[in-house]
C-alpha cells in the first residue's frame, strides 16, 4: 500500500515514518535519504495526488458528450473520491503541516487552472457559454469561489446547499439558453450526484 493511501485511510499524525518504513519494507533511514522531514514527503503525497486528479480530470472531460457532462462527472468523480479520505487528513494537515495545508486549501497551489480552463473553453466552442465571457476572468472567479467555499465558515452549509446556491446559478448565469436547457434537462441527474 502507497504512502498516500495510508495517510487518506488513517489521517497523517497516526502514519508514522517507522510504521511506513514497515509496511514498505525499507529502513527508515531510507525514507529519510529521499525526504528531508515527514513535511516533504506529505507535500510529495499530494503533489503525486494532484497528478492522478488531473489524468482522471482530463479522462472524463474525454469522454464526455458535453461540457456540462463533463462538470458534472468530475464534481461527482471528487465527491467520491474525497468521501474516501479520513477526515482526520485534513485536520492533521491543518494541525501539523500547516504552511502545506495554507498552499493547498488558502493559496490553492496544487489547485490545476487548466482543467477549468478546458471546460470553459470547451463551453463557449459548443456554444452552451456566452460568447462574451472572458475566459481568464471567469476561471480565476471560478477558482477564488473554490477556495472560499473550503473554508471552515462555508463547510457548515454542506456539499447540495452550496452547489444549489452558489454553483449551479453561476453556471446557469454563464450559460447560454442551449446551455441553461441541457442544465435543466439533467436536474435530476446533477442533484443525484451531488
Amino acid at each position: 500500500m502507497e504512502t498516500g493511501e495510508l495517510f487518506r485511510q488513517n489521517g497523517i499524525k497516526n502514519v508514522t515514518m517507522d510504521y511506513i518504513a514497515s509496511r514498505m519494507g525499507i529502513s527508515k533511514r531510507t525514507i529519510y535519504e529521499n525526504f528531508k522531514d515527514k513535511d516533504a514527503l506529505v507535500k510529495q503525497v499530494i503533489e503525486e495526488g494532484a497528478k492522478i486528479h488531473k489524468a482522471s480530470c482530463l479522462e472524463l472531460i474525454e469522454k464526455s458528450e458535453n461540457v456540462f457532462e463533463a462538470i458534472f462527472n468530475i464534481g461527482k468523480h471528487n465527491h467520491q473520491t474525497f468521501g474516501k479520505i479520513h477526515p482526520l487528513f485534513f485536520e492533521d494537515l491543518k494541525k501539523y503541516h500547516f504552511n502545506i495545508y495554507s498552499d493547498v486549501i488558502e493559496k490553492g497551489d496544487f489547485r490545476d487552472t487548466g482543467i477549468t480552463y478546458i471546460l470553459l473553453e470547451r463551453g463557449k466552442k459548443e456554444g452552451l457559454f456566452n460568447d462574451n465571457i472572458n475566459i481568464d476572468a471567469v476561471n480565476m472567479f471560478l477558482h477564488e469561489i473554490f477556495r472560499m467555499v473550503h473554508k471552515e465558515e462555508f463547510l457548515k452549509f454542506g456539499r447540495e446547499v452550496l452547489y444549489e446556491s452558489v454553483f449551479l446559478p453561476y453556471w446557469m448565469g454563464i450559460s447560454t439558453a442551449k446551455g441553461r436547457k441541457i442544465i435543466e434537462k439533467n436536474m435530476e441527474n446533477i442533484k443525484k450526484s451531488i
